[in-house]
């Protein structure tokens, strides 16, 4: 169900199934395209989808995903979950997850995690045409070639 608490603010309640992440996305372009705000469209779907992610995967609750936008341009988006578990930096960037709060400080202006109570968390982000412009003037290295490794017969 979609409700607005004004023209400015979305939210929706998601089921703790891999394919709301998806979803959670179309609902973003949405609002995106709702405000014009397609300008932080791109970097805005990759923290949502990392956050909705998170709520599947380690929350295993219901959450409920709430876009904002307070003006220049900026959009505020946050999950909340029925978990308590605060998010935490992976320890091994090589794991097969772990990248992901990682991506939401590179993609946003400002980010954090606050606790309802015994209720769970909401995590949220705020995205900006100058966080993602900082995040395009960073210069792309290209990393250092394999050394080819000989295995002994």
């Amino acid at each position: 169900m979609t409700t607005g608490t004004s023209p400015q603010s979305l939210q929706r309640l998601w089921p703790p199934e891999p394919v709301s992440v998806s979803h959670t996305r179309r609902f973003l372009r949405e609002a995106l395209d709702l405000w014009s705000l397609e300008a932080v469209g791109d970097a805005a779907a990759v923290v949502l989808s990392e956050l909705a992610t998170n709520a599947v995967l380690h929350a295993r609750t219901d959450f409920t995903v709430r876009l904002s936008h307070p003006g220049k341009h900026a959009l505020h988006l946050s999950v909340t979950d029925g978990s308590t578990r605060l998010p935490r930096w992976a320890e091994d960037l090589h794991g097969p997850t772990g990248r992901g709060l990682r991506l939401i400080d590179a993609l946003s202006a400002e980010w954090g995690a606050v606790l309802n109570g015994a209720e769970g968390k909401t995590v949220w982000a705020l995205v900006s045409p100058d966080a993602v412009d900082d995040v395009r003037a960073e210069p792309v290295t290209q990393p250092a070639a394999a050394t080819p490794v000989r295995r002994a017969e």
